[in-house]
């Protein structure tokens, strides 16, 4: 059995992105497809844009035209009339607040404002008539108003109205200014203009009247609150008087109160009385003590006389007991006059020691009474303050009373002059005038922006559009979604005769000539091989003999240098056409691929390997049944006798033959294998058309006796799920992939706009350059057949 090829390509890595490397790379790989996105959908991007232009162009002439108009007040800080008034410096405070502004804002938004303005009835019938004569409210007319409610509505005029009137109406605050714009919207410039300067006075009034309002309240609260504190007042002052005089309360002073001034005398009194008391206290202690000493510490003038008498009367006596005896008689009277002395020495000290202590009783008694009198001073003074506390809540109630009631007759003075001063801080800076054109609609500016609405409309849609697309539309899908090559892009045979393509850049002239040729049957000098076996309505599937110069004829010569170059060294012999399901253009690929090798030089045998649904006799005007493939596996059949030689020159075919009850045994069959290496070996190349992939497993088999696999994808049409499991059957069987063509696309779409327009520019080139009119060129052709045509 013949070995395979090796060195077949094999999978790309899934890193695969058809791209260079690098981020650069890759956002300008995701550009070029935005561009082919927006490319593609071009009709659908123009008729969004259309559409959009349209629409607006339709509001614009038919939309109400709209007026705007301003006017400016000036919102400041309150000036006061009365400085120094504290109603007026409140006010002015209050004006200074950082949500002020802000605050006056909202009110002009109001309904309260509004309603004050409605009251107008010239302003609210221009609103009426506003409301029932635009072109919408014609169109759709009146709305339905909702519910009646039966709570009391706060205004005079209809809610409804209300909103109305506000809708019209935009303030704007002028930047770093107290300036404020009042911008009005209305059908009519004259209402726009009368709205906008009522709408401003009405506010400077309302805002004057609110505040005189205000202060006029608190005006009759604060003349209420004075009668009041004046009758308390005089009531507070008759019962102090009374209660002074109950309570014999003469003056709550402090320096004027006798019990007060008596109590601090009486104590320093005590004061000194108790010091008296411990300094008598000490000297009888000291004094008692001395008596058991011989001191004279506390003797007086007499002692201290007989103290002296008594030392010489004593030393005296020592003398004479020096030289007498005890019995001298000077002796004993010495001693009796010494004793007598002692004597009279103690009792005078006795006597100063009961002196002191009659000193200390006398102050003990002293420093009681003292006491006693200061503990009763104490009591009346105690019963005084008692009856003062009384005194003096009464005191301070008339105190803050007559403070309160002076506060409030001159909040009086200041309020009454406030109110009459009728001051205001806001003014009108700009009166509105009618203006002399509509704001709305702004024609060019509703164009333009319809244009950019299409415009982002058409890209989402595209963008939509391509998301929702799950089919392969061109190579670069084919190759990021099955990881193997991709051989070429075969177009729509049907578009490339539409005229749109044959009047584009003198490619389809061309081919339309050439069309001619091989129809009559004969070829140069008459002598066309191709005329008996291939008749004119079968000519259309081959664009090497209907048009050597289409996009076809071209797109099948890339496919063939594609399939050729795919493996180093020798190219592929054998290789299998398939796809995923039917009708994706497989036997049409294998038709022109079988011409277009041949034109190349080589011998080529195409076998229809579909037992279940031939398609390729058809195309070459045989009978269905005719002997073939399944009578040459059977042995019923030579090769010789089934082959039909030059269908196209250099093109042998063996058709499929006779329907088989078993043809995935057949075509699994060593005969088949051993068929198959007979026709590499006599032919250059083998060409085989199998059933598609899914539905049956023939192809599967096929794919383990052939060098490679080529697999057909229609373009725009077969589901990726799909692809992606026809190639995974074959992958798991070790199939060997050549490519993928993809088959059947729509050349006019933007996936192909560069291609379209670039092959043509080339062909249409080549045309000019030939300088030849077009009959000559016709003549030419005839007689000079392209040199890769069939019949060369």
């Amino acid at each position: 059995m013949r070995s395979l090829p090796a060195q077949l390509p094999g999978e790309m890595s899934d890193s695969y992105s058809g791209g260079s490397p690098g981020e650069d790379v890759h956002n300008e790989v995701q550009l070029r497809e935005y561009l082919k996105i927006v490319i593609k959908y071009r009709s659908v991007i123009a008729a969004a844009i259309v559409l959009s232009v349209l629409f607006a162009l339709m509001f614009a002439f038919t939309a109400t035209p709209l007026y705007t108009t301003q006017s400016v007040v000036r919102i400041s800080t309150y000036e006061p009339v009365l400085t120094g008034a504290k109603i007026e410096d409140m006010l002015q405070d209050r004006t200074r607040e950082s949500t002020f502004l802000e605050t006056q804002i909202q009110e002009l938004k109001s309904f309260s404002l509004a309603d004050k303005v409605l009251e107008d009835q010239a302003v609210r019938a221009s609103i009426t008539r506003q409301e029932t004569k635009g072109f919408f409210a014609q169109l759709f007319g009146k709305k339905e108003q909702g519910p009646v409610s039966s709570f009391p509505s706060m205004y005079q005029a209809p809610i409804g109205l209300l909103k109305s009137y506000l809708a019209m109406i935009e303030v704007r605050p002028v930047r770093r200014t107290s300036l404020v714009g009042i911008q009005v919207t209305a059908e009519d410039p004259e209402l726009a203009a009368l709205i906008a300067n009522r709408h401003a006075t009405s506010y400077m009034d309302w805002v004057r009247q609110v505040r005189v309002e205000q202060q006029a309240r608190g005006l009759t609260f604060l003349r209420a609150q004075s009668d009041e504190l004046r009758e308390k007042v005089a009531d507070l002052d008759r019962e102090l008087a009374d209660y002074a005089e109950t309570n014999s309360i003469v003056a709550v002073n402090k320096d004027e109160n006798i019990t007060a001034q008596k109590l601090s005398q009486l104590n320093r009194l005590l004061t000194d009385a108790t010091a008296k008391r411990i300094e008598a206290e000490n000297s009888y202690k000291e004094a008692e003590a001395s008596l058991k000493k011989p001191s004279a510490g506390y003797d007086d003038a007499s002692t201290q006389s007989m103290r002296s008498e008594l030392a010489k009367l004593d030393g005296e006596l020592q003398q004479l007991l020096g030289k007498f005896t005890d019995q001298y008689p000077r002796v004993q009277q010495l001693r009796a006059q010494v004793e007598g002395l002692r004597q009279s020495i103690e009792g005078q000290r006795r006597q100063i020691v009961s002196g002191l202590l009659a000193k200390m009783q006398a102050a003990q008694q002293e420093e009681k009474n003292f006491q006693e009198e200061l503990d009763q001073q104490k009591s009346q003074a105690f019963e005084l303050a008692k009856r003062q506390i009384q005194y003096n809540v009464l005191n301070r109630d008339l105190t803050s009373s007559r403070t309160m009631l002076e506060n409030i007759l001159r909040q009086i003075k200041e309020t009454s002059l406030a109110v009459e001063s009728n001051a205001s801080n806001i003014s009108v800076v700009d009166f509105a005038t009618p203006p002399g054109s509509p704001s709305f609609p702004r024609k060019s500016f509703m164009v333009l922006i319809g244009a950019f609405f299409g415009v982002g409309l058409g890209l989402a849609l595209a963008l939509l559009l391509n998301y929702l697309d799950n089919t392969v539309r061109t190579p670069e899908d084919l190759v990021q979604l099955l990881r193997i090559p991709s051989l070429g892009v075969v177009p729509s045979f049907e578009l490339e005769e539409s005229p749109a393509l044959l009047g584009t850049g003198g490619a389809g002239g061309a081919s339309s000539q050439a069309r001619g040729a091989p129809g009559t049957g004969r070829g140069a000098g008459g002598a066309d091989p191709l005329a008996p076996l291939v008749p004119s309505d079968a000519l259309k599937a081959i664009a090497f003999l209907s048009d050597p110069r289409s996009l076809a004829a071209e797109a099948y010569r890339t496919i063939r240098t594609g399939i050729l170059l795919s493996q180093a060294g020798e190219p592929p012999r054998t290789f299998l056409i398939t796809s995923a399901q039917s009708s994706e253009g497989k036997t049409t690929s294998c038709i022109n691929l079988a011409a277009s090798l041949a034109s190349a030089g080589g011998r080529v045998v195409l076998i229809d390997a579909d037992l279940r649904r031939p398609s390729v006799h058809k195309h070459f005007g045989l009978t269905k049944n005719s002997p073939g493939l399944v009578e040459v596996i059977t042995g019923m059949s030579t090769i010789d006798e089934v082959a039909i030689r030059d269908v196209v020159k250099r093109v042998t075919l063996i058709p499929s033959g006779s329907i088989p009850p078993n043809p995935a045994e057949l075509l699994g069959s060593l005969e088949m294998a051993s068929l198959i290496d007979e026709l590499a070996q006599a032919f250059d190349y083998v060409i085989i058309d199998s059933p598609p992939i899914l539905p049956v497993t023939d192809s599967v088999i096929l794919s383990r006796y052939v060098d490679g696999v080529v697999l057909v994808v229609r373009g725009a049409s077969t589901p990726r799920k799909v692809i992606k499991d026809a190639k995974d059957r074959l992958r798991v069987v070790g199939a060997r992939f050549l490519g993928a063509v993809l088959n059947d696309v729509d050349i006019t779409s933007g996936d192909y706009y560069y291609y379209n327009r670039y092959y043509h520019s080339y062909y249409h080139n080549e045309a000019n350059a030939d300088g030849s009119s077009a009959s000559s060129s016709r003549r030419k052709r005839r007689k000079e057949p392209p040199a890769e045509s069939v019949n060369s």
